[in-house]
């Protein structure tokens, strides 16, 4: 008799349960790209650090340009890194962008405001304040600039670098490892296109992902390789080998090990599952999840399962994204995942054809459909779980 399938949601419960981020490391600005904050950044130095000329023009008090026109003795000039002496009231200091404001000077007039001479007429009113970048109005020095959990891009650098961190807490990167199992893979007589895949989608997920195998169907040979990928990675993926064939290695070697589940999940393609935790030689705890071999089938699970793994590993926040649906689909007795096009209002659309063996149909698909069990048809506009297949339709999906 074989066991009841699992649902979806339940093995993904199962898979995340216990898993703690990595512990952080302390890195160099120029190390942390894609990286995530482990703790919060406070600011050593305010963004602006000074208050400085927003345009090229004149500094001057707003009381002495109440009423336009009037003209002001230029008494100065000052560039961005020059030193800066107070403004004599009744004046006017010529001031470019970025130049420090001179004390006493309470605004800034454009040159397209003033006749641009000396003395120089300023022809256009404004109130105090204007034109100018005041001191710590981005960020103050003390604030949290950052919070934990950022992951690190660009932008996070620029300001980091501008409120004076040059070394930053940030959780791993975590290291995976895929390691495929068949004879007919280690002969050559079939190309092992999993291990390419679900690397690049490791990667794609931010971590440093490392092939081990393809592992023969020998219970030594496949856990030597299994040794050697828990002695050197954060989360080993398998594919392959935990049906119930005669050659299904995975399974047969780790069955009984405490704490490894296998069975079947209601899912299709993905049907077989499995998942435990391995010792490495150092005492750590290091997740194995086992994927089926079939390569739509390895991809979809390694979607669904292993990424919202690597977000945890690397204390990111993982929700599942939903699009509504620009057709309706008909749903079964268990989940179904379907390859399908994003449109333009971010809709997703199922393609045509078996969906459960065709990588050239998932090769033309933006996303997956992963439509819950309930035997009726589900109407258009229904949002459902997806999955998204590159970056280009992740971006589609988030809007």
């Amino acid at each position: 008799m074989t066991d009841p399938a699992c649902a979806v949601d339940e093995h993904r419960a199962r898979l995340l349960e216990g898993v703690t981020a990595l512990d952080p490391e302390v890195v160099p600005l120029a190390e942390a790209l894609g990286r995530v904050l482990a703790a919060d950044v406070a600011a050593t130095l305010s963004v602006p650090p000074f208050d400085h000329a927003a345009m090229d023009g004149f500094a001057v008090r707003a009381a002495d340009v109440a009423s336009v026109p009037v003209a002001l003795p230029v008494s100065g000039a000052v560039a961005a890194g020059d030193p800066v002496t107070p403004l004599v009231p009744g004046t006017a200091v010529r001031i470019m962008t970025g130049a420090p404001v001179p004390p006493g000077a309470d605004l800034v007039v454009p040159f397209e405001w003033t006749t641009g001479t000396d003395p120089v007429e300023i022809v256009q009113r404004a109130d105090a304040g204007r034109h100018i970048r005041f001191e710590g109005e981005d960020v103050r020095a003390g604030e949290a600039a950052l919070a934990a959990g950022v992951r690190l891009g660009p932008a996070q650098l620029g300001l980091l670098t501008s409120v004076g961190a040059t070394a930053v807490a940030v959780r791993p990167r975590p290291r995976l490892a895929v390691l495929s199992t068949g004879a007919e893979l280690v002969a050559g007589h079939v190309p092992d296109s999993n291990s390419p895949t679900l690397l690049a989608a490791g990667r794609a997920a931010g971590a440093d992902a490392a092939a081990f195998g393809p592992a023969p169907d020998d219970l030594a040979g496949f856990r030597a390789l299994l040794a050697a990928a828990v002695d050197t990675t954060d989360l080993v993926v398998t594919t392959g080998g935990i049906s119930a064939g005669d050659h299904d290695v995975v399974k047969a070697a780790l069955r009984d090990d405490p704490g490894f589940w296998f069975g079947p999940i209601a899912m299709k393609p993905g049907r077989p599952q499995g998942c435990g935790v391995v010792d490495s030689s150092d005492g750590r705890r290091v997740p194995v999840v086992t994927l089926p071999g079939t390569p739509i089938a390895a991809y979809a699970s390694f979607l669904l399962y292993v990424v919202p793994l690597l977000h945890a590993l690397a204390g990111t926040p993982w929700r599942p994204v939903t699009a509504p649906l620009a057709a309706p689909v008909t749903a079964g007795d268990r989940t179904v995942l379907l390859p399908g096009v994003v449109d333009e209002a971010g809709a997703i659309r199922p393609l045509p054809g078996h969906a459960g063996h065709s990588q050239r149909l998932l090769a033309a698909a933006d996303a997956l459909l992963v439509v819950p069990p309930s035997g009726r048809l589900v109407p258009e506009g229904t949002p459902v779980e997806v999955l998204a297949l590159h970056p280009r339709s992740q971006e589609g999906l988030d809007g």
